[in-house]
């Protein structure tokens, strides 16, 4: 595979190489592009490949692995794992809060322009409930 044609860092995104590097592998093993079993490339080597410093390509994996999408093995690579089937911690559900606000400010949009999309995307997914109605 050539991790170029599949993974493409930005300078002008808000997050890091390592947080882009990580959110591309998820959204590759989310899409069954990368099925559980199968294995990373070596640090040194995606990171030569991208062009990129081995620590960026190295906390990528930290990221990963933390959160339960890949399993580290000393001495013997990355590999894709079934991603648990426990319920996401609240901390996770926060982070990916946090990134998403983080990243809609950085486009431009203001605090309420941001709060209806979210409302927006609850309608959406929860047609039968109100989003105002969980607010205390």
């Amino acid at each position: 595979m050539r991790w170029t044609e599949r993974i493409h860092l930005s300078w002008q995104s808000p997050q890091t190489w390592a947080e882009q590097l990580r959110d591309q592998i998820r959204a590759l093993i989310q899409s069954g592009q990368l099925q559980p079993g199968d294995r990373l490339p070596p640090v040194r080597a995606l990171a030569q490949e991208l062009g990129v410093h081995f620590n960026t390509v190295a906390r990528a994996y930290r990221l990963l692995a933390r959160e339960g999408w890949i399993a580290l093995r000393r001495g013997r690579g990355a590999y894709v794992q079934n991603h648990r089937q426990e319920p996401w911690t609240q901390e996770a559900l926060q982070d990916l809060a946090e990134r998403f606000v983080q990243q809609a400010a950085w486009l431009g949009f203001d605090p309420s322009a941001i709060r209806e999309a979210v409302e927006q995307a609850l309608r959406v997914q929860f047609p039968s409930q109100d989003p105002k109605e969980d607010r205390t």
